[in-house]
């Protein structure tokens, strides 16, 4: 199971969008579809050596760059989250999709890791730990994505049946040893009961 942020870069005050361009009104920047796979874009406007310097250009070439940078940062340490919660539930990753800025440099604009989200058969103690990390691993970021709140949904589920299986067991037990004690208490007054039918019957 994939968790990441959305591909696609942001302002500093905004959420991540999947179809957002860096800054309006800086120059405009080819942004990737969501995906798994690196994928690296160029920025549309890119530095030319030997071209006419414009003052308002390079400042908002800086800033683009800035924020560019930002969403690097901002991607890696939400892989990185992900990747210290998960431990040895990691499976791959992280994965980042590149866009070029102005500068020819490569930025991070979205990533994502492969988490282990498979059930242990016939062991619910296992499940339940394992749905308990499932959780911790996709909501670790600060502000988890979409994709993280599914991988976290996925795992309440898992702890949900875990749990449901361990009251299960725990009743069928305590029956069990009802019925135990009560056969011991009609071997006691000299009735030994010939099936567990019969320690149920004398019970109701």
């Amino acid at each position: 199971m994939l968790i990441g942020p959305s591909i696609a870069p942001s302002a500093p005050a905004a959420a991540p969008s999947r179809t957002e361009a860096v800054a309006a009104p800086l120059p405009a920047v080819a942004l990737a579809p969501a995906s798994t796979q690196p994928q690296t874009l160029r920025a549309a406007v890119p530095v030319t050596a030997g071209s006419p310097r414009n003052p308002l250009e390079d400042v908002r070439t800086r800033v683009a760059i800035q924020q560019l940078q930002a969403r690097d940062r901002e991607v890696r340490q939400h892989e990185q989250s992900h990747m210290a919660a998960a431990g040895g539930l990691l499976k791959s990753g992280p994965n980042y999709s590149y866009i070029v800025g102005p500068d020819g440099k490569r930025y991070a604009i979205g990533g994502s890791v492969e988490i282990d989200t498979s059930e242990t058969s016939d062991d619910p103690e296992a499940n339940l730990e394992k749905g308990q990390r499932i959780q911790a691993a996709a909501l670790a970021p600060a502000e988890p994505s979409g994709a993280d709140l599914a991988v976290a949904k996925l795992g309440a589920r898992i702890e949900q049946r875990a749990r449901a299986e361990l009251a299960r067991r725990e009743a069928a037990a305590n029956a069990y040893a009802d019925q135990a004690s009560l056969g011991d208490t009609l071997r006691s007054r000299g009735e030994p009961p010939r099936s567990v039918g019969l320690v149920l019957d004398r019970v109701a």
